[in-house]
């Protein structure tokens, strides 16, 4: 080993000083242990000579002292004190008689043995002895020194000998490793710089060689997928900035959209009717620009004749002038939901807009959409916009900017008619809460009045039996297994046989003068007055008789191969305490028993028999 082979700063004289120091650690540890079990021994045999010879001496002295023999005392103390280890020698008698020896006067003369003097059962005096255990320590020291000197230099030498096995085994090679590092290229990454004869190593140092001929794999994967980020991030910077331009055309054209509508705003708010045709005009070519259309055109409502009023641009060829709206009843439902109908492609009409696509497609019109001009009552026109050649790209915001525009046309106008008009929109006022109250108490499917007017009525005829003693009777009729109709066949089907049976049920009733109402899915509900109260039985039978010669097939009825009905009904005369809840409730309790009972039964509970 020469000096050049040694680094004092590097890992070599680390390993070598930890090692020696660890040595070290061990041999003073070793040696303070010995040292310690030397101690221990030392004072065990100190103490158990001085144990020994003071149980001897003590019969002695005890028996000097009973017979009052000082001078046999005094030579049993002085031979006590001629052992190595002891102090001092103290003899105390219970009479006063005190004789003692001192061979020193430490300060490390702490350890006290006291035996207690006694003869024929009589206790007589003590016997202390005072040990040194200085010089119990001193003798433990000097039978450990030899091995001191041994553990060091087994250390010194296991030093030596792991320095130079760490230079053999590990020092080259890492140095090697390290020249092999230094002359590493990162542009030649696919290349190894580990010589083979490390990474074929079986130790340590071929795992760190292995590892970093691995490392150097993982470096030009890294690059390559750095490649590929790059060009992700690359992809997404294009991504990000098409989205930022859409948002600015899009914040461009709301802020267009706005600015238009606050100078239309401005521009009505001194308008009036006379003048309003030429106010839109100017606007229209701005607004057909925003809404993407290659038409604009404003038209007024007569009954269903839809007439232009104004249009942009002037040379447009496939916006009529006049348009016959009965026919086309998609808008007429669109116009009295008064919200915007957008169609981007005429080929997505449905079947129920025949009329509307076959005018659109005779006219060449792709796309449209409209919104209509209203009170809040009706519509009295509407604006469109149309395109030939391409579909619309509409979105919401085109939806909100065409409502505001016909609602700032709508102020306008409903503010001139307004004063001219106030008491034909009062008449109207109330004709429309009529249809209102109408339909609100009528069922949509059978047009058979609801739940509500029928209760009222119930209550008037309870109110007349009570009043004339008269009877007053309720039925109720429920279609057997309907819901497994509805699956068999689809709902538009079960629909047309509501509609036959609440057919059957209006015309039957209203031979009686009575009441029939929809009370909720197959069930109806009948009343009648107090003066055929009695024939409600008759009803009842004449009812189901027609639905049978309906023979209105439903193959899922369990109890036939037709639609059968269960009728539960009373026939009662009112008191006071009779109200109309609890006359339906009877009639349901004898409905659900003509069901339990089979179905396709009636089940009348007359009151009159039992009085």
């Amino acid at each position: 080993m020469t000096k050049l082979d040694i680094n004092f700063k590097g890992l070599q004289a680390r390993i070598a000083f930890v090692v020696l120091a660890l040595s070290l650690l061990f041999s003073i540890g070793s040696t303070l242990s010995q040292m310690y079990l030397n101690y221990q021994r030392a004072v065990a045999t100190s103490t158990t000579l001085i144990e020994s010879r003071s149980t001897d001496a003590a019969r002695v002295i005890s028996h000097a002292l009973w017979v009052v023999d000082l001078e046999l005392v005094r030579r049993s103390v002085k031979g006590l004190s001629m052992i190595p280890t002891v102090c001092r020698i103290e003899v105390k008698g219970f009479d006063g008689t005190q004789i003692s020896e001192v061979n020193s006067t430490s300060s490390h003369c702490d350890a006290n043995h006291q035996v207690l003097l006694s003869v024929q059962g009589n206790n007589i005096g003590t016997l202390n002895m005072v040990l040194n255990r200085y010089e119990v320590k001193r003798e433990a020291l000097d039978s450990a020194t030899p091995l001191a000197l041994v553990h060091f230099t087994e250390a010194f030498i296991i030093t030596i000998i792991v320095l130079w096995v760490v230079n053999r085994l590990c020092s080259r090679p890492l140095k090697q490793l390290t020249n092999s590092l230094d002359r590493y290229q990162s542009d030649k990454a696919n290349q190894s710089c580990v010589p083979v004869s490390l990474i074929q190593r079986g130790d340590e140092i071929g795992k760190v060689a292995r590892s970093i001929n691995a490392m150097q794999s993982r470096i030009r994967d890294d690059f390559l997928q750095k490649r590929i980020t790059e060009r992700e991030l690359r992809q997404h910077q294009t991504l990000l900035e098409e989205q930022v331009e859409q948002r600015t055309k899009a914040l461009n054209w709301q802020s267009n959209a706005s600015s238009l509508l606050a100078d239309i705003s401005i521009q009505f708010l001194s308008s009036d009717s006379h003048n309003i045709t030429q106010d839109v005009k100017q606007v229209l070519p701005s607004m057909a620009k925003l809404l993407g259309g290659e038409a604009i055109s404003w038209y007024a409502f007569d009954a269903y004749r839809a007439e232009r009023r104004c249009y942009w641009p002037q040379d447009i060829t496939f916006a009529p002038d006049v348009v016959d709206l009965s026919e086309m009843h998609m808008i007429k439902r669109w116009l009295a939901d008064t919200e915007a109908l957008v169609v981007p492609h005429v080929g997505q009409l449905g079947e129920d807009a025949i009329n509307e696509r076959t005018w659109l497609r005779h006219r060449g019109i792709l796309s449209i959409a409209a919104f209509p001009l209203t009170d809040g009552r009706k519509s009295f026109g509407m604006i469109t916009v149309a395109n030939r050649h391409l579909p619309f790209i509409w979105d919401n915001n085109k939806t909100l900017l065409l409502k505001r525009f016909a609602t700032a046309i709508s102020e306008v106008m409903i503010r001139e008619r307004n004063h001219v008009a106030m008491e034909q929109l009062q008449e109207e006022l109330i004709i429309a809460n009529e249809r209102l109250k109408v339909q609100a108490e009528t069922d949509d499917l059978t047009r058979l009045m609801n739940r509500r007017p029928f209760k009222r009525e119930l209550s008037n005829h309870i109110y007349e039996g009570i009043k004339k003693n008269h009877p007053v009777a309720v039925m109720m009729i429920d279609v057997d297994h309907f819901k497994a109709y509805n699956d068999e066949y689809g709902h538009l089907q079960g629909d047309d046989v509501l509609t036959q049976i609440a057919r059957i049920l209006l015309t039957r009733t209203q031979e009686y003068e009575g009441t029939v109402a929809r009370f909720g899915g197959e069930e109806f509900a009948i009343t009648l007055p107090p003066k055929h109260a009695a024939q409600l039985d008759d009803l009842a039978n004449a009812i189901r008789d027609d639905i049978a010669e309906l023979a209105m097939a439903h193959e899922k009825n369990p109890d036939g191969d037709y639609v059968t009905v269960s009728i539960g009904g009373i026939i009662t005369i009112p008191d006071d305490d009779t109200s109309d809840s609890y006359l339906l409730e009877a009639a349901d309790q004898q409905l659900y028993q003509a069901k339990d009972g089979g179905r396709d039964c009636i089940n009348i509970l007359d009151q009159l028999e039992k009085k």
